[in-house]
């Protein structure tokens, strides 16, 4: 084997190294290289560089992550091994099952709107869980089901989830395509749509679980007017007070999330609704303990040491 040496114009230092029956050309890029070795003491041993791997400062982000990815691995797997999940029933999934059942003995529609963003929102997804224990239990009740999408992609997912909802209900019959509707991309122009459908076809419960925006009043009061029975849920906070004001029931925030994982019964959905409250109640424990100590800490004479954990555990939270 073959080994040499070229020093580049610029200071940087290249190596070649040959062997039988190829050549391989390894270039080890060292910008400065000839001002450290200028640099260097008078014994010829260049000093190392101090390198900082860990950021101290945010040390706690990676505490918190560490926590959270071992309570999810934990309670995923215990999931997935079929222990019974520990999600209890909100009042918003039995708003959601009386809102259809009204509508099948007035026989008249369920409207359904998974909200406006695209599939790449997590609250799409959410709601795209309920439309299914939805269309699941239209199916039964043989009650039509009306859902209005702004995205195409999410039109076309809802298709195949209310298709397989149905057959699993044994009435592959209730899937209407037609009942499926793509309305328009623009957000008020969809506004428009769906408030067209609730005049003209008067559905007698509108469901909107996704995530919405300024459009929440128009068709919360359009609903209203309609005289439907309607069951809301968005983990936008901006919009919670207009659902409130005009719809009967309203899934608050973390009870979205909550309600999807509890009808869906997916392992890795259920395990993070489960590993987020195991981080809540340590942060509360935590929160618990710094005011204790900053409590005692307030009424000893040298409590430096009390004070600086006191400190510590604010960086944390």
């Amino acid at each position: 084997m073959r080994t040499r040496n070229a020093r580049g114009s610029e200071g940087r230092t290249c190596c070649f190294t040959g062997s039988v029956g190829h050549r391989l050309f390894l270039a080890l890029v060292a910008t400065g290289w000839a001002t450290a070795l200028s640099a260097a003491p008078a014994g010829g041993r260049v000093l190392p560089r101090e390198w900082n791997y860990i950021d101290l400062e945010k040390l706690p982000v990676l505490i918190a992550l560490v926590l959270f990815a071992s309570a999810y691995a934990f309670l995923y797997y215990r999931t997935k091994a079929g222990r019974p999940m520990r999600l209890r029933r909100l009042p918003g999934i039995d708003a959601i099952e009386e809102a259809i059942a009204r509508a099948t003995e007035m026989g008249r529609p369920v409207l359904f709107i998974p909200g406006i963003n695209d599939i790449d929102d997590i609250q799409t997804l959410a709601g795209i869980n309920i439309l299914s224990h939805v269309a699941y239990i239209a199916a039964e009740y043989d009650t039509p089901l009306i859902v209005a999408c702004r995205r195409s992609v999410v039109l076309t997912i809802s298709e195949e989830v209310v298709k397989a909802s149905s057959l699993a209900a044994g009435r592959p019959e209730n899937y209407i395509p037609n009942n499926m509707r793509y309305l328009s991309d623009d957000q008020f122009a969809f506004t428009a749509g769906v408030n067209g459908i609730m005049l003209r076809e008067r559905p007698a419960s509108c469901i909107y679980q996704g995530c919405f925006y300024s459009e929440s009043l128009i068709l919360a009061e359009t609903g209203y007017v309609s005289g439907a029975i309607q069951v809301a849920g968005t983990a936008n906070v901006a919009q919670l007070p207009f659902f409130v004001a005009a719809c009967d029931f309203t899934l608050i925030g973390e009870e979205f999330f909550a309600a999807s994982a509890y009808l869906s019964r997916d392992p890795s959905v259920v395990a993070s609704i489960e590993a987020s409250d195991w981080l809540k109640m340590i942060y509360l424990i935590v929160i618990l303990v710094g005011v204790a100590l900053a409590t005692a800490a307030a009424g000893l004479p040298h409590s430096q040491t009390i004070l600086q954990l006191v400190e510590f555990l604010k960086e944390i939270m």
